[in-house]
């Protein structure tokens, strides 16, 4: 490979040649110490192949054994050099196309994140933008360690950030915090704490010493059951355990929420319209506006960014805006109807925030009309599973 790549920097002719004598052409030139390669015989012809000096020095030997040879082919970088020796003009425009794509390289030119579950890659992104590492600074100006320390102060859910550069990406790989699961081991010293605020109905204590009864109401945040106990009457050391109670409470919710009778749906036509346009850095230049007279219409956005490759992506886009026609129509709905989807809507939102185990004791639904909306509050009594085990450390206990 690297004696390949050599030759064709110094430059190298394939060689014909034909008369009587070849093979004693051949013996001459390489007893002279002549390099030759890659040497064929085909249709009573020899083919070799040797660099541009070694060329001009076969003549003599050509005629010693009367035989005729030329040039087949010329290959190789000076070949190149000397044919485009006269157009200056293409030689200063590539190496001003090279020079060209070198600077825009040196540039940030796109911010991806990677890693992240809770928080937003826009967060993130705005957060780095403030700092000053976002697209458009030069890759040799921006310190990564220092903004990676940044995303750690700035976020509690970030443990670690990693930033480095891919051409000309800046790839920000984070790694969040691993929310603390739900206390298993019965080994580990523990207090129960309420949910959300409830009136206890039923407490029964397996483990550990309870801090309240049937009938008390509590906020929550309270501890219920601590696993933190003295270790007699009169003895005043501690000791901890994993404190294990089923407790029950009465919880309440309420929830509003509005919808008109009259619902708007779209139509679409057939009709639309496309405007192109061509984004250098962060200036947008129109290309082509075809004309529309919509008006109601949905854009749809499709920028397809330059890239010389994955990890080269450029300032240049092309961006397409699509804009389709739609009809609005309007239909009205029966107050049965509005009322029937409204309290269904309602419903499902709340049940995110029920236990699995809970039982409904009470459901009422206020409805108000307002010209053409109707507006409801959905009030929910249960009865559910309120307490959930919290490490005593966690509460800042010894």
């Amino acid at each position: 490979m690297f004696l390949t790549l050599w030759n064709y920097l110094r430059g190298y002719v394939i060689v014909e040649v034909s008369g009587f004598s070849m093979e004693r052409f051949i013996n001459l030139a390489v007893n002279n110490n002549i390099y030759l390669w890659d040497i064929q015989e085909k249709d009573h012809k020899i083919y070799f192949k040797t660099n541009i000096k070694d060329f001009k020095r076969l003549k003599p030997y050509a005629k010693k054994a009367r035989c005729r040879f030329k040039a087949k082919v010329k290959k190789g970088f000076p070949f190149i050099a000397h044919k485009y020796k006269r157009r200056k003009m293409l030689t200063i425009g590539s190496l001003l196309f090279i020079s060209m794509i070198w600077l825009l390289a040196s540039f940030v030119w796109l911010v991806e994140v990677e890693g992240n579950e809770r928080i937003s890659s826009l967060d993130i992104i705005n957060s780095l933008e403030k700092k000053g590492y976002s697209v458009g600074k030069l890759k040799y100006k921006l310190n990564l360690r220092e903004a990676e320390q940044y995303l750690v102060n700035q976020y509690s859910d970030v443990v670690w950030a990693g930033i480095k550069f891919e051409g000309t990406r800046l790839v920000v790989q984070v790694a969040e915090v691993v929310p603390r699961p739900q206390i298993n081991d019965q080994n580990i010293p523990c207090n129960i704490i309420t949910k959300r605020d409830a009136l206890i109905t039923y407490i029964a204590t397996y483990k550990g010493m309870p801090l309240v009864k049937k009938g008390d109401i509590v906020k929550k945040g309270d501890i219920l059951v601590t696993g933190q106990m003295p270790l007699g009457l009169d003895e005043p050391n501690m000791y901890f355990t994993a404190a294990r109670a089923n407790i029950k409470g009465k919880t309440t919710y309420s929830l509003q929420g509005n919808i008109s009778i009259q619902q708007i749906s779209k139509d679409y036509t057939d009709h639309m319209s496309k405007k192109y346009s061509l984004k250098l850095f962060n200036q947008s230049i129109p290309l082509i506006n075809q004309k529309f007279s919509f008006k109601y219409y949905d854009r749809v956005i499709t920028t397809n960014q330059l890239r010389i490759t994955k990890l080269f992506p450029l300032p240049f886009a092309l961006e397409i805006e699509e804009r389709l026609e739609y009809v609005p129509v309007v239909t009205e709905i029966s107050e049965e109807d509005a009322k029937d989807q409204l309290v269904a809507s309602l419903w499902e939102n709340l049940s995110k925030n029920l236990s699995d185990t809970a039982i409904i004791l009470k459901r009422d639904v206020f409805f108000t009309k307002m010209g053409n909306a109707i507006s409801a509050t959905l009030n929910v009594i249960a009865e559910e599973d309120i307490g959930y085990a919290v490490e005593l450390q966690s509460e800042g206990e010894n």
